[in-house]
């Protein structure tokens, strides 16, 4: 439990956290503290800056990574599931492949007749 709770805090230091603390040292470089305020007075501070923050914070996440993998980009847990085949799409799938190839063969049946009436024709 405590190794979950560990992963999760380490998933939102990366994903949430870094951003966000990148995002105001940017605005703080490029418009000093004046700039930061105006960005806490707007509608959703907290995505702005993340979104200035986040080219950054890619940045040093793959850094991080090339010391420790997996560091920089947390390891985040999934559910699989596998579907099984049904037989029935098999043999809708190979007959398919056979009308298929069955028309293939007949066009270059028609090509073939096509070309050597032509060659007769060259020839008269």
């Amino acid at each position: 439990m405590a190794k979950d709770q560990f992963r999760n805090l380490h998933l939102f230091a990366m994903e949430s956290a870094l951003p966000f603390g990148l995002g105001i040292i940017k605005n703080a470089k490029t418009g000093g503290f004046q700039k930061i305020i105006d960005v806490f007075k707007s509608k959703d501070p907290l995505s702005e800056f993340q979104v200035d923050g986040e080219t950054s914070a890619k940045t040093l996440r793959d850094k991080i990574d090339q010391f420790i993998p997996g560091l920089g980009y947390p390891v985040v847990s999934v559910d699989v599931t596998v579907e099984e085949n049904h037989p029935d799409s098999e043999i809708n799938d190979q007959d398919s492949l056979v009308s298929t190839l069955n028309r293939i063969d007949s066009d270059l049946d028609q090509m073939r007749h096509l070309i050597g009436n032509d060659s007769k024709n060259k020839s008269d």
